[in-house]
C-alpha cells in the first residue's frame, strides 16, 4: 500500500469516530467525549507521523481551529476524570457546577458554523488538499512511498527520541514529563497504525513495545490526572482548598507517596521500552 492511500484511511478512520460520537457527546455523554478525545488525538498522531508528506498551508489553518477546539473538549473531559476521582468528597459538587458550565460552552462550540466549517474542511483536506496535488519529484515520491518501508523508518526514529526523552524519568518535572507522555501516546498509535503495513515478523517486535507503551501511558496519565485535579481545585474554590490543604497534611504525604509510587513504575517501564 502507498503512503497516499494508508493515511487517507486512518485519517477517514478517526473523523467518522468523530462523526459518530458527535451527538452523544452534544449531550453530555462522557464516554462519547472520551472516544472523541482519543480519535482526535489519533488524527494529530497520524498527521505528524506523515508529516514530510502532508504538510501544508491548509493543514496550518485547520491545526489551528483544532486547537481551539481541543480547548473545549479538554476542559470538560478533565472535570469530567476530577469528579471520578472525587467521588463522596467535599469537591465533587463544586466540580459538577464547573463542569456544567464547561460542557455549555463545549456545545456551544460543537453546534457553532465554526465547528461545522473544521470538520468539513478536514474532509476536504484528506481527500484534495494541496499536499495531494503537489507536483514536485519530491513530494510525488513520499506519496508513492511503499507503507513497510515508511513506517518502518519512522517507528524507529520516534522510538529513539522517546527513549532519549524518558530518560531520568523520575527526577523530572512535571512539564518534561507530560513531553514524555505525548511522545508515548504518539509512538503508541503509531504502532497500531503500523499493523498489517509491516510484515508479521517485523511487527511483532513492535507489539512488545507497544504492550509497554500503553502502561506507561497508563502511569503517565494517572500522575497527569492527579496534578490536574489539584490545579482544577484551586481554580474552582481556592481559599477552601488552601483551608483544606492545612488541614489534610496526612494528604499530603499520601499523594508524594503515591507520585514516587507510579514514577519508580513507570521508570521500570521505559527502561523496558528503551532495551
Amino acid at each position: 500500500m502507498r503512503c497516499e492511500t494508508a493515511f487517507r484511511l486512518i485519517l477517514s478512520e478517526c473523523l467518522e469516530e468523530v462523526s459518530t460520537n458527535h451527538e452523544a457527546m452534544s449531550s453530555g455523554d462522557p464516554a462519547a467525549l472520551h472516544q472523541t478525545r482519543i480519535a482526535l488525538t489519533r488524527l494529530k498522531a497520524a498527521i505528524a507521523f506523515y508529516g514530510p508528506m502532508v504538510a501544508d498551508a491548509e493543514w496550518t489553518r485547520l491545526k489551528s481551529e483544532l486547537k481551539w477546539l481541543s480547548a473545549h473538549l479538554g476542559a470538560t473531559r478533565d472535570l469530567d476524570v476530577a469528579i471520578e476521582n472525587s467521588k463522596g468528597l467535599p469537591e465533587e459538587g463544586m466540580l459538577q457546577t464547573a463542569r456544567t458550565d464547561a460542557f455549555e460552552a463545549l456545545k456551544e462550540a460543537l453546534q457553532s458554523d465554526r465547528y461545522w466549517r473544521w470538520f468539513d474542511g478536514m474532509w476536504d483536506w484528506v481527500g484534495s488538499g494541496p499536499w495531494t496535488t503537489r507536483q514536485d519529484p519530491r513530494a510525488a515520491q513520499r506519496r508513492a512511498v511503499p507503507v513497510a518501508v515508511f513506517h518502518a523508518r519512522r517507528l524507529a526514529r520516534w522510538h529513539g527520541k522517546l527513549c532519549q526523552k524518558s530518560r531520568g524519568l523520575q527526577g523530572m518535572g512535571k512539564n518534561k514529563r507530560h513531553r514524555v507522555r505525548l511522545a508515548s501516546k504518539r509512538l503508541r498509535y503509531a504502532i497500531e497504525f503500523s499493523e498489517g503495513g509491516l510484515p508479521p515478523d517485523e511487527y511483532a517486535s513492535w507489539r512488545i513495545i507497544l504492550k509497554h507503551l500503553r502502561k506507561g501511558q497508563q502511569l503517565l496519565g494517572e500522575l497527569n490526572d492527579d496534578e490536574v485535579r489539584r490545579g482544577l481545585l484551586e481554580s474552582v474554590d481556592a481559599p477552601a482548598q488552601r483551608a483544606h490543604e492545612r488541614k489534610a497534611k496526612h494528604q499530603r504525604v499520601h499523594e508524594r507517596k503515591r507520585k514516587s509510587r507510579l514514577l519508580r513504575h513507570a521508570a521500570a517501564v521505559y527502561r523496558k521500552i528503551s532495551d
